[in-house]
């Protein structure tokens, strides 16, 4: 066995490697895409929406009414796009922070099923939209903001 088929069968190796680490990035990227994180309908949007709404509770020392104030984070993004794959990755952690918060966070398809978002004023993806008490408060548009 000479040096250069060698070589040759490292390169292989090395190809067939960085293969297989791109496949697994994509099937993870695409199970992601598809689990409860991202909205997928008008309706999954309209209820994520809704968890948004104040709820009140009695504190346990005082025993006084309380409102707790909830919102909702709703990136709205195109599916296709370098963005979203970046931002499925991120979005675990970041819900999980967004959680200890009182604050939902989930990633929105901008081509949605019956999704309409001139409401809220979006001229370009990806946006940002905070809701709180199921109503809109502000929006945040471009990739860099």
């Amino acid at each position: 066995m000479d040096f250069q088929s060698l070589k040759q069968k490292a390169e292989a190796l090395k190809n067939k490697t960085l293969k297989a680490g791109k496949d697994a990035v994509e099937y993870s990227a695409s199970k992601l895409a598809e689990s409860s994180l991202t909205l997928k309908s008008k309706a999954d949007f309209e209820a994520f929406v809704e968890t948004s709404k104040n709820t009140t509770g009695k504190d346990s020392t005082t025993g006084q009414e309380k409102t707790y104030t909830h919102r909702a984070i709703a990136i709205v993004v195109d599916t296709k796009s370098e963005f979203f794959t970046k931002m499925l990755y991120a979005l675990p952690v970041l819900a999980a922070k967004a959680f200890s918060q009182n604050i939902a966070l989930k990633l929105a398809d901008k081509d949605m099923k019956e999704g309409d978002f001139t409401l809220y004023t979006i001229t370009q993806f990806p946006a940002l939209l905070v809701f709180e008490n199921t109503k809109h408060v502000k929006t945040l548009q471009g990739e860099e903001n």
